[in-house]
């Protein structure tokens, strides 16, 4: 007997409630409810959501708003999404005004688990519920439909199909509702992160670029005014054939629909969308441009390609030609141009290209925040609930700076997530009045602080090569050994290779250097933003901070059309570039990465925190398939296995007081004694059993993890002794079971032979009858069995004809029979499903050697029907008996057009209908089985093509 609870697998709907809870309990756990299509569970206060990839008949209906409406106890109902929802706004409601009225609900997972749509669904009942009840001028009226509808614009800018998932975000994101002293909604804000900018210019093998180039493609009609050639032709879309053959299609056009119709709810301009979609052209021809040269670059694209991206953009082709091929500085009043080399003019290309994307969507966030954001000012009495839909934890085959800050991220939100948890442990002490002043938990503020101190943190040593001129992803590598190595979350490889290891608290992550000093400093050159800032489109201008001076220089540049005067513009706008960029603070994309980690760290503290943890259950995203491995990465990595770790530090089983005495009495007390399920009894069977180390609260008892060994053991003797008495105790009754057994097997042998004496004796008399019917029989005339046979009448029209024509000259041929079927049978529905192809068991003209071929080697039940070559009907063949004859039976049909296999009375209106009679009726009662399984086509041929023409050759 083990420390094990009663209940069975996947009933548990708090997983907590369990005595044992482990990595193992945790896993078949999920998996049984998983099984039962329950993908909801509670492990603590958290929600486990694992993804079923397919719908949920009434999961997410109107009826379920309503359900999970001031729940009040959590585990009074099933565990929901709604259910989180709901006690977090109820929280909200119910809490004075301040931090702790705030709520914050952190959704994570790795992609494909379902964060983005569980986000949804949180935030779509938290709508539902501050709408209940509210009066018309409520500021929220109709904000959940255009948050819904806002989707399609966010998710085509910021998500892509990849190999784990086709809808994944790309970047990560906050949403903040915000409510006031009636808590009413007064508008939502949006804050993103990291958006993966490098999948414009570059995608995975396998994976596609963002949705939005795609829909563009599909939607947009006037193509010329774009400049826009074949999407195949384009470099940064045309890695993905499947991407390109559904480009047009239906479902493609539908979501182009969507994206037009948000853009029109947002409230974007005419000019604005033209300058829009421009940009997303100007950012595809960018990609058609190629270089040539051994050490200064030239452009080898056709004078086409340049004028297209030029147009699109709004500048001056020869301006931008320069700004790709050359830098200028600038010093003591003297120009210095320096000619880049082919791999840098294609590397500033790209930068071009993901700066106009990158800001493109920045300002589209800014846009949505205008029409979602709170009207007014920010009151003291205002509260808000957030949701942080952000990416899991990464480890793939090649890591680079972006998986860095993704676990970066990660590991912060760990730490975040620890705490909370511990706190749980402790309050669950509390309520049960146990001192839980010595649990400790080993957290993973180390690793936080290698990745975050200065000035010798991993961050900053990365920034400090990346603000330095001449650093190099070798120099920072380096660095990183020097000042890193000895720590224990950092390993530096064993030969001069540029990687390095972080043992993060998922696991050990192996990060590839190369590219790291670039993606951190991610900087445009001041050529191209000077070059920018003269665009005639205007959304280019605002987003590279173009101002009025720059608007009139553009215009003017466009009229003049004049090179000269166009380098000079040029200058002076990289002048006043350079100029801004020497006020702002030099800064890298890890410390703006870490700033904004800090400020949503902030955010999140000063608010009462709720957990929802997807899964994904299967790489193939198919339902009703748990592969328990990827399960169990994933759950180590969403820190669920912490949780299981942190409690075993504390007191791992906890079983109440009712389930301890009964399944340990006999440590403490006679084995016929009924001792209560009190705190005293349970303190008494620890005591006498020898255990130390437990406590004992007001319901349960609180032991640590190796306390069920030591029970167990000395249980063992009981157990021991119940078998010796069980072996005992069976053979006795194994005895008595056979005397009896033996009693019943001569009564039934003294039956058995009174019903063969009674058997022979009816035989007997019965053979006299067939004696004297057969003298009758041989008394009568030779003639009188025989009757002449006379063809059959039939009633339909058009039977009589065909009937008639088969009793010429030439006889009956196959012909007939096919004409017979095409004529009248077909339109009958002979042989046809309801789908309109042909039944499996229903063949052509062929053979009874043919058919017997087909079925010679199929088990008992297979069966066919064929078309009777030899007369208008069919003959069915059926398998009786493996390796013996195969039996055939000929089906006609009487002048009323019933069925009927020879032989039988029955009568059937239909020839399936006779089939599927016999299904669970035999043909002839000796036959052992009924028509079970049917026999199709094999091989190439099917033997029923002559049976359809052109109309109904889809019938096969």
């Amino acid at each position: 007997m083990s420390l094990i609870s009663s209940t069975k697998v996947g009933e548990v709907e708090n997983l907590t409630t369990l005595e044992n809870l482990n990595e193992e309990t945790l896993l078949k756990e999920l998996q049984a409810r998983y099984n039962k299509d329950i993908i909801y569970t509670y492990v603590g206060e958290i929600l486990v959501a694992v993804n079923p990839f397919q719908s949920i008949n009434g999961l997410y209906s109107h009826q379920q708003n309503l359900f999970y409406n001031n729940v009040g106890d959590r585990s009074s109902k099933p565990p929901h999404v709604f259910a989180v929802a709901d006690v977090a706004f109820q929280d909200m409601l119910n809490t004075k005004p301040g931090p702790q009225a705030n709520q914050v609900c952190v959704i994570s997972g790795e992609s494909g688990a379902g964060k983005t749509e569980s986000a949804k669904l949180f935030m779509k009942h938290i709508i539902f519920l501050s709408t209940l009840g509210g009066d018309a001028s409520n500021a929220a009226h109709g904000l959940e439909e255009k948050i819904i509808q806002l989707n399609p614009l966010l998710e085509s800018w910021g998500n892509a199909q990849t190999l784990m998932n086709d809808n994944s975000s790309r970047f990560g994101k906050f949403v903040q509702l915000r409510f006031n002293e009636e808590h009413h909604i007064e508008g939502a804000l949006m804050s993103d992160y990291l958006l993966e900018k490098s999948r414009v210019v570059q995608q995975g093998e396998g994976e596609r670029n963002f949705h939005v180039f795609y829909l563009f493609f599909s939607g947009i009609q006037d193509k010329e005014k774009f400049n826009l050639s074949d999407p195949e032709e384009h470099r940064y879309i045309n890695s993905n054939d499947e991407a390109l053959s559904e480009i047009g299609n239906k479902e493609k056009l539908a979501m182009f629909k969507e994206l037009v119709d948000c853009i029109k709810l947002v409230g974007f301009t005419e000019t604005q969308v033209n300058d829009m979609w421009s940009i997303l052209a100007g950012v595809l021809h960018t990609g058609d441009i190629e270089f040539g040269g051994d050490e200064e670059a030239y452009i080898v694209s056709t004078d086409d390609v340049i004028a297209k991206t030029c147009k699109q953009l709004g500048v001056v082709n020869q301006v931008i030609v320069e700004a790709l091929t050359s830098s200028v500085n600038i010093a003591r009043g003297e120009q210095f141009v320096r000619q880049y080399k082919p791999y840098e003019a294609e590397d500033v290309r790209d930068a071009m290209a993901k700066a106009l994307y990158g800001k493109t969507f920045r300002w589209i966030v800014q846009q949505v925040n205008a029409l979602l954001g709170p009207k007014g000012k920010a009151k003291a009495s205002d509260k808000s609930i957030g949701i942080l839909d952000i990416f899991g934890f990464e480890c793939f085959d090649h890591n680079s700076f972006e998986q860095l800050l993704i676990n970066l991220a990660n590991e912060r939100l760990q730490q975040f997530f620890n705490d909370h948890i511990f706190k749980m442990e402790l309050d669950e002490y509390e309520k049960e009045g146990i001192d839980g002043s010595k649990i400790t938990y080993e957290d993973n503020a180390d690793v936080l602080e290698m990745f975050l101190g200065r000035p010798r943190g991993l961050l900053a040593l990365c920034d400090e090569e990346a603000l330095f001129p001449t650093g190099t992803d070798a120099s920072m590598v380096e660095k990183f050994h020097q000042n890193l190595d000895g720590n224990k979350g950092y390993e530096k490889p064993r030969g001069n290779e540029p990687y390095f290891s972080i043992n993060h608290y998922a696991g050990q992550v192996k990060y590839e250097a190369e590219g790291f000093i670039d993606k951190n400093r991610d900087t445009l050159p001041v050529d191209l933003i000077g070059a920018l800032r003269l665009s005639e489109n205007e959304l280019v201008r605002t987003i590279f901070n173009g101002d009025d001076d720059d608007m009139k220089a553009a215009k003017k540049g466009r009229q003049k059309k004049d090179v000269a005067d166009a380098r000079k513009n040029l200058r002076k706008s990289m002048k006043k570039a350079a100029k801004a960029q020497a006020k702002k603070k030099k800064t890298t994309v890890s410390a703006d990465f870490k700033d904004s980690l800090v400020k949503l760290m902030a955010e999140m503290s000063d608010a009462t925190p709720h957990f929802i943890r997807c899964i994904k259950p299967n790489h193939v995203k198919q339902p009703s398939i748990y592969q328990e491995d990827l399960v169990k990465k994933q759950l180590r990595y969403c820190g669920m296995l912490e949780t299981t770790r942190i409690r075993k530090e504390g007191y791992a089983y906890r079983p109440t007081f009712k389930d301890f005495v009964e399944r340990y009495k006999v440590l403490g007390f006679p084995f016929s004694a009924n001792p209560p399920a009190s705190s005293h009894a349970c303190a008494t069977i620890l005591d006498k059993a020898g255990i130390q180390g437990w406590q004992v609260g007001k319901t349960k008892v609180f032991l640590r993890y190796f306390h069920a060994d030591e029970l167990n053991e000395k249980f063992l003797p009981f157990p021991l002794a119940a078998r010796v008495f069980q072996k005992i105790s069976r053979g006795l009754i194994s005895r008595q079971q056979t005397r009896r057994l033996r009693e019943q097997a001569a009564m039934e042998q003294s039956f058995v032979n009174s019903l063969v004496k009674k058997a022979e004796s009816n035989m007997a008399d019965l053979n006299s009858i067939m004696l004297a019917l057969l003298d009758e029989d041989n008394a009568r005339p030779a003639d009188f069995f025989k009757k002449k046979e006379e063809p059959l009448e039939y009633k339909d029209p058009k039977m009589k004809k065909i009937a008639k024509k088969a009793q010429g000259k030439k006889g009956f041929t196959r012909a007939a029979s096919v004409k017979w079927f095409k004529e009248v049978e077909m339109k009958k529905g002979s042989g046809v499903s309801s789908a309109g192809k042909f039944e499996e068991w229903f063949h052509g003209v062929i053979t009874r050697k043919q058919a017997e071929d087909l079925l010679i080697t199929k088990d008992p039940g297979t069966f066919l029907v064929r078309v009777s070559e030899s007369r208008f009907g069919y003959s069915l063949s059926h398998v009786v008996v493996v390796g013996k004859r195969i039996k055939h039976y000929m089906i006609d049909q009487d002048k009323d057009g019933l069925y009927q296999v020879v032989g039988n009375r029955k009568l059937f209106p239909s020839l399936n209908e006779l089939v599927n009679f016999h299904h669970t009726h035999k043909i002839v009662s000796e036959d052992p089985v009924c028509l079970i399984e049917p026999c199709g086509q094999e091989g190439a041929h099917d033997d029923r093509v002559e049976l359809v023409d052109k109309k109904t050759r889809n019938m096969l």
